[in-house]
């Protein structure tokens, strides 16, 4: 996992790029942390076992972290005319492949759609229909509170729920699957809403190992098989 720490000023009706990401530690799945498990054979026994297993997955990568910001009344050239700094901002953050995006033209991913199918997504990240972590697998509900990305509101998209204090839990660090439907390549955008519950509050929640953090974010990586070359993501926030 990246902690990521974003500073950024704008004023804008459409998601922008944040002013700096500062990326933290790094880890992963550690075999070492499960010891062997034992079985004695007795000659002429038979036995019956239940055995349950872990297994890193191959199609995913999380970043959590913390936001801070600013909405400010910036000219053409970013002279700033008046900003209003908030610690505790509220809004999303994306994720997506390409560097632009058509944001007035976004909407959800639609897994039943023609072209940028459910399929498709996971092709591109060497998921077979098979695998238990694959994209309709992981977002497979749409609860999602309503929010809006510039001015479209969105509902009901592909929805899933990060762990907090490594338990199961639906109600916060919710994250949504989004599309620019000018995109059909890549225009998949991941996105999650910056789990700051109240204007100015400074109390953070608890994010996945125990830690408080404003935002928790999942993005598809293909680790299958000998694919090791990691994936480019462009970060945007939209603040409230």
């Amino acid at each position: 996992m990246a902690l990521l720490g974003t500073t950024l000023a704008f004023a804008a009706t459409i998601p922008l790029p944040p002013t700096e990401i500062v990326e933290g530690p790094t880890s992963s799945f550690d075999v070492a942390n499960y010891g062997s498990m034992p079985v004695n054979a007795t000659a002429g026994n038979i036995t019956q076992l239940v055995i349950s297993g872990i297994g890193q997955t191959k199609a995913w990568q999380g970043y959590y972290g913390n936001i801070t910001g600013s909405i400010t009344l910036d000219d053409a050239n970013n002279f700033t005319f008046y900003n209003w700094s908030s610690a505790e901002p509220q809004g999303q953050i994306y994720a997506t492949l390409t560097n632009t995006v058509a944001w007035l033209s976004v909407d959800c991913l639609d897994y039943a759609d023609l072209v940028v199918s459910e399929a498709y997504v996971e092709g591109y990240y060497g998921i077979n229909s098979n695998h238990v972590d694959g994209i309709a697998e992981t977002f497979n509900q749409t609860d999602h509170p309503i929010f809006q990305v510039g001015s479209i509101n969105m509902t009901a998209c592909p929805t899933t729920y990060i762990f907090q204090n490594d338990l199961y839990q639906q109600s916060n660090y919710v994250n949504v699957l989004l599309w620019d439907t000018t995109n059909v390549v890549n225009g998949w955008i991941y996105t999650t809403l910056i789990e700051n519950k109240s204007v100015n509050s400074t109390n953070d929640l608890i994010c996945y190992n125990g830690e408080e953090c404003d935002f928790q974010i999942m993005v598809n990586e293909n680790g299958h098989g000998t694919d090791t070359d990691p994936t480019t993501y462009y970060f945007w926030v939209e603040l409230l």
